[in-house]
């Protein structure tokens, strides 16, 4: 009976030893085919890409942000689908003027290109958008447009991910679809866009599929948020750009008085102190009372950008009114330009310009 008992424990400890070896297989043989799964499967796929791509773009890594978005490939084909959008939406330009004006878009494309291509770089290392500087010829309006206006045009800045949906493969080639938000006027797009698989295996984004679409869509509400805010601050900005201009106009009188000799000028220092500056801060007063559309937020803070350089250049030519100082004169000079810059950039969106009216040569 004893010996009965002993056998029957050692028959349950063999048959549980068994059990938990196979436990252990199993568990081994799971682990290795979702190593297997992982390393060979999913890492060849879109969704794979989209992750790592995503998480390039959180981290600031260039290099991978780049393994996955052929940039040339999507540049290309974006830049001539925003260019026939802002020859669309542009009333101001007649059927001559725009078939001129599309001709010189392809004239300067491989500059545009250069310049987007080293700005999403940029963006892609550090998260900011810097624009070009230094010799690049898309810096400022050399080409005959401006590259910030054109970049604002794009809808990049304002344009958020929010989730990728579903992939749809063919041999080498995919199609997927993400869901995106204009931040201006929080409109929500299904973008879709077309990948392919390299020859190491992994995908990379090569088209934006129905970029000129998105650009259809936001364009017009934009657009009629920022015909809004003009008509909203229009009696406003006549009033003081009145008032301003004659301020100006007795500055230069007073400068033409003095015989270029502006250091010293009690009456100078005055008329900038107590009249050019308060006039500038009461109309920014006075425009940041005035409800901002959600599409017109671009237009009213480069209202207010020009505001701030304005004062910022008159505070320097106080100062160099008061101490007869180069160095201010030179530094309000440069805002001053800066300001011109600006002022531009918002009657072109006021009057929906996307090129200079004067097309130049293009180097």
């Amino acid at each position: 009976m004893k010996r009965r008992s002993i056998k029957s424990r050692i028959e349950q400890r063999r048959r549980q030893q068994k059990r938990e070896f196979l436990l252990v297989v199993a568990g081994f043989t799971l682990l290795l085919s979702g190593w297997f799964w992982y390393h060979f499967i999913f890492i060849r796929t879109p969704e794979y890409a989209m992750k790592q791509l995503a998480q390039a773009f959180a981290v600031h890594d260039a290099a991978a942000v780049e393994r996955f978005i052929r940039f040339d490939r999507v540049l290309d084909a974006a830049y001539d689908d925003l260019t026939d959008d802002l020859l669309y939406y542009d009333a101001a330009l007649t059927e001559e003027t725009r078939t001129r004006y599309a001709a010189f878009y392809d004239v300067i494309k491989p500059q545009m290109l250069h310049g987007l291509g080293e700005t999403l770089h940029h963006n892609a290392a550090t998260g900011e958008w810097r624009l070009p500087d230094g010799a690049d010829l898309t810096k400022g309006r050399q080409l005959g447009i401006d590259f910030e206006r054109f970049l604002e045009r794009s809808q990049l800045r304002n344009t958020e991910v929010l989730r990728t949906g579903a992939f749809h493969l063919k041999n080498s080639q995919a199609t997927g679809e993400a869901q995106i938000r204009d931040r201006h006027t929080q409109t929500e797009f299904t973008l879709t866009f077309s990948l392919e698989q390299s020859k190491d295996g992994h995908w990379q984004i090569t088209r934006l599929d129905n970029y000129r679409q998105y650009l259809d869509t936001i364009a017009p509400r934009q657009n009629k948020d920022i015909a809004d805010y003009i008509a909203a601050t229009r009696d406003l900005v006549l009033a003081y750009n009145d008032q301003l201009e004659d301020l100006q106009d007795r500055f230069r009188f007073l400068a033409k008085s003095a015989g270029g000799e502006l250091s010293g000028s009690t009456a100078l220092s005055a008329l900038i102190r107590d009249g050019i500056l308060p006039a500038l801060k009461e109309r920014q007063a006075r425009l940041d009372e005035v409800a901002i559309p959600l599409g017109a937020q671009y237009l009213a803070n480069q209202r207010h950008l020009s505001t701030d350089l304005a004062i910022a250049a008159w505070q320097h030519y106080l100062k160099a009114v008061e101490t007869g100082s180069y160095e201010e004169f030179n530094l309000a000079e440069t805002l001053k330009k800066q300001e011109i810059e600006t002022d531009l950039r918002i009657t072109d969106i006021i009057r929906h310009n996307t090129v200079s009216q004067a097309l130049p040569e293009i180097p």
